[in-house]
């Protein structure tokens, strides 16, 4: 204890003691009924749990009363006091952290590391060679050895970096600047994630780089991570399948600032903000509409056929937001919906937010709205399921002479049709012949009009209606088909979640929702439950009378009059509950069935998603760059089955990058083990090595190469 106590702790301990404890100035002074018992810096942890279990072990106050004035849980106190039990208050001092023996890294193992480094051996290679059998030097220690103190390298920078001005020496900042970008010299750097280069070529054929430049995309001023970096590090973080922005913490920010032309990755915090800067300076929604127009230019969608669907992300924070159905919980709970636009491949092409969770039926004008713009005024075709069913939204669609396919809803099992009357029905697509039993027919729906329907038998002989306005000319095994091929888009929605997590927040806050709405009143709700409640009274008090009167003999009460005085009580109670009533229904008449949000209490909140948008867009390029190059892999591979999986790890191949001249890098990604796969990979990279792809767009030019052994 830094200051002696004015006086014994064992003569200030009152039958009611109070424990007070203030903090000023960098300065922690303990009180007991007014006086000064101990005074220590804040930061001094030894001396206030000695002091702590001492006032424990005198004052006549729970463990947790002291321990709240220190700001300790109780079973913090409970378990310092066991070990100043155990070892005195010499256990009650902090230890220092880390290794306590002697550590593997000797100076002489350090320089044998560092000169294999320059050698230009790999981690692995370096650990395994500096290893004995009496001491295992993981790659992991050797990393950590770079790490700490990089070597200085005074060789040629990178041509994304050798463009940038010259600072004036002159102007001191107010801080140390940040370290300069690692230059990628023509000695071999390796990295962890080589393998995400591959999607640079992707990126090249979507002209995701031109888009944002159309849009004049800038994340402020900087000197060593622009726009272009930012768009790189998301892209290549969801690739690899980090699953959030920070989870970006956990990767090898020297090995991912490879895949950007700097020395290091961004921070998470540095990041946030570009992406908070990028949101600024461009639109959500027209980033999405420009990426939807490349991937339409890239790969046209097949008969002009989109499939529509909504995906329901839950919602978890404080904020009041509108509720929506989680068919994963099959519960109502709080969150918003994205209605997302796929074609007959299973492609992802456009989302749209609906954050106050409205059906698939409203948003279906919406997603025509967007598929116009980039479609064209030709005709096509949209694909739901039963929550778009509707009979507004056919007649929007009819109107707009727009076809649509989805399942019939609400048919009753009597309707049935005899098994005799289907007939068989083909369809080729993709090579092969898909045949079903169907029989077709007309439905009326409701002020829709009358349409076609085409029930198709299913695995189990169940009857499935598929209702659509598509001319007869369209054979029904085709419709039939088309309609079952939206398990690609729930499969992709699937693929989406578990490998992109779409439905992410990415950032904090809401504001009040700004459109007026009205709910239903409270107050009505009360009196029709209270007008229910009284007529059952009046029911049972006229069955009551009923039975009184029927029980009554004649000759007792022989008159008319004299019933009604028999049963004067029965007969005032139900004339009371009656007078009653006539003054609920008057409320009820002038009680509103609707009120505004606002004056019933019920407001909400719609949580900002302007960066959440932005973010979802790009894990949107990530997936389809994905998809892309994994098609091109498969033509080499030919197993369409497990081509994705296998491309997958072919993104986290490490390997190393060396400057070969001032506009070319040499990308030299490490064998696969698998002999087919090394083949079909090295056909593809023979292919992305002719389209000569560039890092970042205008960056230096990518030459990928692969080694004959593993």
């Amino acid at each position: 204890m830094s200051a002696a106590t004015a006086v014994s702790l064992t003569e200030l301990a009152p039958l009611t003691p109070r424990l007070e404890v203030l903090d000023a100035d960098d300065q922690r002074t303990v009180f007991i009924n007014g006086h000064v018992v101990g005074r220590y810096e804040c930061a001094d942890r030894g001396t206030e749990r000695v002091l702590v279990t001492q006032l424990a072990e005198v004052l006549r106050l729970p463990d947790r009363e002291i321990a709240a004035a220190f700001g300790l849980h109780p079973v913090t106190l409970s378990r310092l006091r066991a070990q100043v039990q155990q070892g005195g208050a010499a256990a009650l001092m902090p230890r220092r952290t880390g290794p306590t023996g002697a550590h593997k890294m000797t100076p002489r193992l350090e320089a044998r590391c560092r000169q294999l480094r320059a050698q230009g051996y790999a981690l692995r290679e370096i650990a395994a060679r500096v290893s004995r059998p009496d001491r295992s030097i993981s790659h992991v220690t050797v990393a950590a050895l770079f790490k700490a103190t990089p070597s200085p390298s005074t060789s040629q920078a990178l041509p994304l970096e050798a463009d940038a001005p010259e600072r004036d020496e002159s102007i001191r900042p107010l801080s140390p600047p940040p370290a300069p970008p690692l230059a990628l010299t023509h000695e071999l750097r390796p990295t962890r994630y080589a393998g995400a280069l591959l999607l640079y070529a992707a990126l090249a054929r979507l002209d995701v780089w031109g888009v944002f430049r159309e849009l004049a995309a800038t994340t402020g001023p900087s000197r060593m991570y622009g726009w272009a970096q930012t768009v790189a590090a998301i892209i290549c973080g969801f690739a690899l399948r980090f699953r959030s922005i920070e989870d970006l913490k956990n990767a090898l920010r020297t090995d991912l600032g490879v895949l950007l032309g700097t020395a290091q990755a961004p921070t998470v915090l540095v990041l946030r903000q570009k992406i908070k800067a990028l949101a600024e300076s461009v639109d959500p929604v027209t980033l999405a509409r420009a990426l939807f127009r490349r991937y339409v230019a890239l790969e046209p969608v097949w008969e002009g056929l989109y499939y529509v669907d909504g995906h329901f992300c839950p919602y978890y924070g404080q904020y009041p937001t509108p509720q929506g159905w989680n068919p994963h919980r099959r519960l109502a709970v709080p969150g918003h919906t994205d209605v997302y636009l796929h074609d007959v491949r299973g492609r992802v092409l456009f989302f749209i937010s609906r954050p106050l969770n409205d059906s698939l039926s409203r948003a279906i004008p919406a997603a025509v709205a967007e598929i116009r713009q980039v479609h064209g005024p030709g005709p096509f075709t949209l694909v739901f399921d039963r929550g778009g069913f509707s009979a507004d939204a056919f007649r929007f669609l009819q109107a707009e002479g727009i076809g649509f396919l989805t399942y019939l809803a609400g048919r009753k099992r009597h309707r049935h049709v005899p098994v005799a009357r289907f007939h068989r029905s083909w369809f080729a697509f993709e090579g092969k012949r898909h045949v079903y039993a169907v029989f077709e027919k007309t439905t009326r729906v409701s002020r829709a009009g009358t349409f076609r329907t085409i029930l198709f038998l299913g695995d189990e002989d169940q009857q499935i209606p598929v209702v659509t306005n598509l001319a007869p000319p369209a054979v029904p095994a085709k419709i039939v088909h088309c309609l079952q091929l939206r398990w690609r888009q729930e499969n992709s929605l699937k693929f989406l979640h578990e490998h992109y997590a779409v439905e992410q927040i990415i950032q904090y806050g809401a504001d009040p929702e700004a459109q007026p709405r009205r709910v239903p009143n409270l107050k009505r709700k009360t009196l029709t439950e209270r007008v229910r409640q009284v007529t059952a009274e009046i029911h049972t008090l006229e069955a009551e009378l009923g039975r009184a009167v029927d029980t009554t003999a004649a000759r007792d009460r022989p008159t008319t009059r004299g019933l009604k005085m028999a049963h004067r009580g029965l007969r005032q109670q139900l004339a009371a509950r009656r007078q009653v009533l006539a003054r609920l229904h008057n409320r009820l008449r002038h009680t509103p069935g609707q009120i505004d949000a606002a004056e019933a209490g019920k407001t909400r909140s719609l949580l900002r998603e302007d960066r959440r948008l932005i973010v979802n867009a790009l894990k949107l390029v990530a997936a389809n760059a994905e998809r892309l190059l994994a098609l091109h892999f498969n033509r080499y591979y030919k197993a369409p089955n497990d081509v994705f999986s296998i491309f997958r790890g072919l993104l986290q191949l490490p390997g190393t990058v060396r400057s070969m001249d001032g506009d070319r890098l040499e990308v030299c990604l490490h064998r696969p083990d698998s002999t087919k796969v090394a083949q079909a990979l090295a056909a593809l990279l023979a292919d992305l090595n002719r389209e000569q792809p560039r890092l970042l767009g205008q960056g230096p030019i990518l030459r990928f190469t692969l080694p004959d052994s593993p």
